[in-house]
């Protein structure tokens, strides 16, 4: 692709000017919507906070023992023939478990958080791209409205010349009255235009929580949005956060198989226990041992290994798909780009030369007024659809960023 076909042109500046607006407006640029959308986005501050919901699977998994150690005790009477004694009794024990189930337990803590440090990576970059994709709309919409805005100035220009020359005898009424509906029309296209970049700016307001007083106003240029699509290289798929996140699940469904196998080996218990038998006191160590029996980690054991298939089968289907879903959006790119290329060669440098021969040549009486509108119209048409396509350039180039992982 040629980058003199994003040169700006004269014709069809797309740099955002201030246009009147019944709400006040605070500037905006598209580096400054994507910051915001890292550091405050909602959906980022929910990631977030998962993250720390698996930190805290982490703390629990750290304890040195799993059970706490347990006491009791017991106190009571005992009739003797010779008299009442008071006998009691006291024990202190401690499980123990075997077959390393801690460490796997802590595999499986981390394993968790590196899953959702992936998710909260996927939820950032996808909200990223939507915030993108929602200022380059609020930018098309304004640029359209100051297009419409212009073309309602010419139709009313020629209300007025078709007036003159109705009062000079040289039209009829008729004319005049196509005249003042060609200005009716353009001026309802502008009210238009002025509600989608309402639906644009509420949209980009609620994906950055946007909480100031005046609204955002998108500052910048459609040409300057595409060329950051240009000469980049795909993000290789073991580094991106929807491959990372399936490896963290296959490694946290490994961790749960080597818990359910320490399963299967014995608890032990320790312990001490003192007592009073008939006014003789006593001192007893004590040992116990949990024999798995009937729960060795089956469950453990048979869904870790189901998880763990499961997660490298996805794996091997996300990386495939995230490959074509790249050379999808890499060709898109390039065809909505070209798609620019014949507005600016051909038909938009004499674009604004050629609408004031035609409105002089109306003035003067060598166009007709139907002619005149047929003619403003495709001139019109001819500007909204090359900002158009623009845009769609734009939203590509964001596409293919994300594809191809460098929209972080």
């Amino acid at each position: 692709m040629s980058r003199r076909s994003l040169v700006p042109l004269g014709a069809v500046c797309l740099v955002m000017v201030a246009a009147p607006a019944v709400h006040a407006q605070s500037p905006l640029t598209f580096q400054q919507a994507l910051t915001m959308a890292r550091e405050r986005g909602p959906r980022v501050a929910v990631a977030r906070a998962r993250i720390d919901e698996a930190r805290g699977r982490l703390a629990g998994a750290q304890v040195r023992f799993r059970d706490n150690p347990v006491i009791d005790a017991s106190a009571g009477p005992r009739w003797l023939e010779t008299g009442n004694v008071t006998d009691y009794e006291f024990g202190l024990s401690q499980t123990f478990e075997l077959g390393n189930r801690r460490d796997a337990r802590i595999a499986g803590a981390e394993a968790g958080i590196a899953r959702e440090t992936a998710v909260s990576n996927a939820t950032i970059r996808q909200l990223v791209r939507d915030v993108a994709v929602a200022y380059i709309r609020a930018l098309l919409a304004q640029t359209r409205i100051d297009v419409l805005r212009a073309a309602e100035g010419v139709a009313k220009e020629a209300l007025d010349v078709a007036e003159r020359r109705f009062r000079a005898g040289d039209i009829a009424v008729l004319d005049v009255n196509v005249a003042r509906g060609s200005a009716a029309r353009a001026a309802s296209q502008t009210r238009a235009a002025e509600a989608e970049r309402a639906a644009a700016l509420g949209e980009l307001k609620a994906l950055l929580a946007w909480s100031g007083p005046a609204d955002p106003q998108p500052v910048g240029n459609l040409n300057d949005l595409i060329r950051a699509g240009l000469d980049i290289q795909i993000v290789a798929p073991s580094e991106r956060p929807e491959v990372q996140t399936l490896v963290a699940e296959a490694a946290e469904a490994r961790a749960d198989i080597r818990l359910g196998q320490a399963f299967k080996k014995p608890d032990l218990g320790f312990g001490v226990r003192l007592k009073r038998d008939e006014g003789h006191q006593a001192a007893a160590g004590v040992v116990s041992i949990a024999i798995p029996v009937f729960n060795s980690g089956q469950e453990q054991i048979a869904t870790g290994t189901a998880r763990e298939r499961r997660a490298e089968l996805e794996r091997s289907a996300v990386a495939s798909e995230l490959d074509l879903r790249a050379r999808s959006a890499r060709a898109t790119f390039r065809l909505r780009l070209s798609a620019t290329e014949s507005l600016e060669r051909d038909v938009l440098p004499g674009l604004d030369e050629n609408e004031r021969l035609a409105r002089r040549s109306f003035e003067v009486g060598e166009l007709s007024l139907p002619d005149l509108l047929v003619i403003r119209r495709e001139f019109v048409e001819t500007r909204l659809q090359y900002i158009d396509a623009l845009a769609e350039a734009a939203v590509a180039s964001i596409d293919w960023q994300m594809a191809a992982g460098v929209l972080r």
